[in-house]
């Protein structure tokens, strides 16, 4: 019997990695004592709800696929996922491929025929994934309350040191204030954007060392510099968190749900220039206007393909396919 075995821990620590190898050791000992094979480890460092950033289980579930092993093995059914609906395909594609999961903790055993307890370890694993989400998210408000930045990657500009942003001592403080100047004296983003390009500055992804970082910049950097009231020395937090545990997409909170902490670092734009651009950007907000009902809209239909006809000026009538 050829063995997948699927490790994973959260975290990149030296607690964790020794968590890796107790589950290695473990498992070589569970195969030993059953004469089973060993066909490949597949180590994830990530979380549990995260099912596509995980590289390894990606690698395990293609090779199931490809029928390369008979059984995956997993310390605990929460190892392959925290998530219901990614638990259960992870499941049909291995029962799809006659593949058998068998998990130590007792949610599944399916060599044994012993699926009676994999909903309910399910709905545990993903309620607990749940719970911890909830508890990780209150801890960073009551951190943003206090005045201490939460976020990734400080705004260009800053550093975070001790959880504060403190004002870089190099060039970008000295470009934020160029780019909010430039803008109020009439120039745009893109105009903005392109002469930092060709000055060669350094772009917020190079600053922050990013994998992807590109030397270009762009007219939406420039004006999420623009929209960034952190300048103005009050923290503001808060504006979007993730849709679910089990998702990285975003959604923007109300401005009522902000965080905000007046006064609570070194400001590099004066809160009078701050709010003098955001004036400036909501009177240079394009207005598309509203197309023009005729007369006959919704009453004339071709006669060749029975559509509804569509107004052009200068054109009269025409069919939509004709477009």
């Amino acid at each position: 019997m050829k063995c997948a075995i699927y490790v994973r821990v959260s975290k990149d620590c030296e607690e964790q990695k020794a968590s890796l190898q107790n589950q290695q050791d473990l498992f070589k000992k569970y195969i030993v004592e059953r004469n089973w094979e060993i066909y490949d480890f597949y180590i994830d460092v990530q979380s549990g709800s995260k099912l596509k950033q995980r590289r390894n289980l990606q690698r395990l579930i293609n090779d199931a696929n490809n029928k390369k092993f008979d059984i995956i093995l997993a310390k605990e059914l929460s190892r392959l996922a925290r998530n219901g609906k990614q638990t259960y395909e992870i499941r049909d594609i291995a029962e799809k491929n006659g593949i058998d999961i068998i998990t130590l903790d007792g949610a599944i055993d399916t060599l044994s025929g012993d699926i009676g307890k994999f909903g309910l370890y399910t709905w545990l694993y993903e309620n607990e994934a749940r719970t911890i989400s909830q508890r990780i998210k209150q801890a960073l408000n009551t951190k943003a309350k206090r005045g201490e930045y939460k976020g990734s990657l400080p705004p260009y500009g800053y550093n975070v040191v001790n959880g504060k942003l403190i004002v870089r001592d190099d060039f970008s403080p000295f470009i934020v204030k160029r780019i909010f100047k430039e803008y109020l004296n009439g120039r745009g983003y893109d105009a903005i954007a392109k002469s930092l390009y060709e000055e060669n500055i350094p772009t917020p992804s190079q600053l922050a060392n990013k994998s992807n970082s590109t030397p270009i910049w762009h007219g939406s950097s420039v004006r999420k510099i623009l929209t960034n009231q952190n300048y103005t020395g009050d923290l503001v937090q808060s504006k979007t968190e993730t849709i679910s545990v089990t998702s990285t997409l975003r959604k923007f909170n109300k401005s009522s749900d902000y965080i905000i902490v007046e006064n609570c670092h070194e400001a590099i734009i004066s809160k009078k220039d701050f709010s003098a651009v955001q004036d400036l950007l909501q009177s240079r907000k394009k207005i598309k206007p509203k197309p023009q009902a005729h007369l006959f809209t919704n009453l004339l239909f071709c006669a060749d393909c029975g559509k509804g006809m569509h107004f052009k000026k200068k054109q009269t009538w025409i069919c939509v396919w004709t477009i």
